[in-house]
């Protein structure tokens, strides 16, 4: 396991000494790292492992000959060719033939009083314990391995604190840990070189320390359904603050949306219609259950009658109909719409969003009225100059302490436009399998975003790469 200094390699190898606990008894070694750090960070260290330190404890001779012979490497390092290692024993003291190898010798016997059970030896790391005794790494992890690996029958994790291949071929599994910035915000990524006899089907994850463990986070679901749909429960105003239906974006919004604001939600490429669909969804069924009136235009012109039917899963019909209403172009309407469904020319955005209409429209609702509205659709139907044709339609929602919420994909010539005028921008990205939140206004660290289970709201979780 390899990768620069604060990349996440030691919480990545106490955790693994902690899942393997039950069928294995670990041992850990740590030259760079004191007792007291680490018992403090790692609480649960004490029950789980033992720390290897310099001692002048005598060898056990529990195993005898047969430990000596599976020896040959350690006493190869000291300079003796035959063990025994020790020549005289006065009393307490030991006189000893060779290079002084303290550690790894409490190491060895710490190994050998466990047999015939197997053990699991994490040496964090190789680089500082060769410096120590002045071996090349090499030669050191060569040794190990065909004593510890191959003559005890015991399992090894070597960290590497360099990020160099040259020690790979000595493993039979290798993972890289790395810490880069993405658009100035820390991202942590660990990548499955080569796992020996295994298939390996995702080879990089990205991972945070959020809580002092290491979290994976794998590709993103080509599809989300609860077990079983549930009437939407709706989160409350914080403060004077609009909730946008996903506890978690709330949180990194300081409470939510303000009324009277302008909100980008920015799609890269590659943004999964499961993700981009949650977050329309949850606006629209919080403002809903609460009673607050919606002008949506689904992104990826979803009809009126499709974007009703993925609703009314979690609010009712008829609470749709009065409070929702989605923009339709008159000529190509086949039938008369429900309710929900706004006729309109489509041939000028300034026209056909009039905020008067919007109120008259939406007249039995609560306020702050909510627009929304997905800039391919809109960009089709208006041109690429729509976000010009609506800055009166957006100064009246300002001006009225509405909540408008622009999503932009990556083919939308109005991003920059809006961007300029937004009071809160948020940006959607995908890295890998994994698909990224963060803040540009206000600027936040980077967010991954899955899915799961919540009590209220919708279904997402942001967990922040820390």
């Amino acid at each position: 396991m390899r990768g620069t200094a604060g990349a996440g390699k030691t919480t990545f190898a106490l955790q693994t000494i902690e899942e393997l606990s039950a069928v294995e008894r670990s041992f850990y070694h740590s030259t760079r790292v004191s007792d007291m750090s680490l018992m403090s960070q790692f609480s649960w260290l004490k029950d789980k492992t033992d720390r290897f330190e310099r001692s002048d404890s005598s060898a056990s001779d529990r195993h005898g000959d047969e430990t000596a012979v599976k020896r040959t490497g350690l006493s190869d390092l000291k300079g003796v060719k035959n063990p025994p290692m020790e020549i005289a024993k006065v009393g307490g003291l030991a006189i000893t033939i060779g290079k002084d190898l303290g550690e790894l010798e409490v190491l060895y016997r710490g190994i050998e009083k466990n047999l015939p059970e197997k053990s699991l030896v994490v040496i964090d790391s190789i680089d500082a314990l060769a410096e120590k005794y002045n071996f090349t790494c090499s030669k050191l992890l060569t040794t190990i391995q065909r004593d510890i690996v191959e003559g005890y029958g015991s399992n090894v994790l070597f960290v590497l604190e360099t990020s160099s291949v040259d020690l790979d071929y000595l493993g039979d599994g290798v993972i890289n840990f790395t810490r880069t910035e993405h658009n100035r915000r820390r991202l942590r990524e660990l990548e499955i070189l080569k796992l020996r006899g295994c298939e390996i089907q995702q080879p990089k994850y990205i991972f945070t320390l959020d809580g002092g463990r290491i979290h994976t986070f794998g590709y993103q679901r080509a599809s989300w359904t609860r077990a079983a749909p549930l009437q939407w429960r709706p989160i409350a105003d914080d403060n004077e603050r609009v909730s946008c239906g996903l506890r978690d974006l709330d949180r990194t919004l300081n409470g939510g949306l303000e009324k009277g604001s302008i909100t980008l939600i920015e799609l890269g490429q590659g943004i999964p219609t499961t993700i981009s669909s949650e977050v329309e969804s949850a606006l629209v069924s919080n403002f809903v259950s609460l009673g607050r009136g919606v002008l949506w235009v689904p992104l990826r012109k979803a009809s009126a009658d499709s974007a009703r039917t993925k609703i009314v899963r979690h609010v009712p019909g008829g609470e749709f109909d009065r409070l929702v209403r989605i923009p339709e172009k008159a000529d190509q309407m086949t039938t008369i719409g429900g309710p929900h469904v706004m006729p309109i020319e489509g041939a000028n955005a300034f026209s056909d969003f009039k905020w008067q209409n919007i109120e008259f429209s939406l007249n039995t609702s609560k306020h702050p009225l909510l627009t929304l509205m997905g800039f391919d659709t809109m960009q089709s139907m208006y041109g690429t100059d729509v976000s010009d044709q609506l800055m009166d339609f957006l100064a009246l929602v300002r001006r009225n302490h509405g909540i408008f919420v622009a999503m932009t994909p990556p083919s939308s010539s109005s991003t920059g436009r809006i961007a300029d005028l937004a009071t809160t921008h948020l940006k959607l990205e995908r890295v890998g399998g994994t698909v990224l939140l963060y803040g540009e206004e206000p600027f936040t660290e980077c967010y991954t975003m899955n899915f799961e289970e919540k009590e209220v709201g919708g279904d997402v979780s942001l967990t922040p790469i820390l």
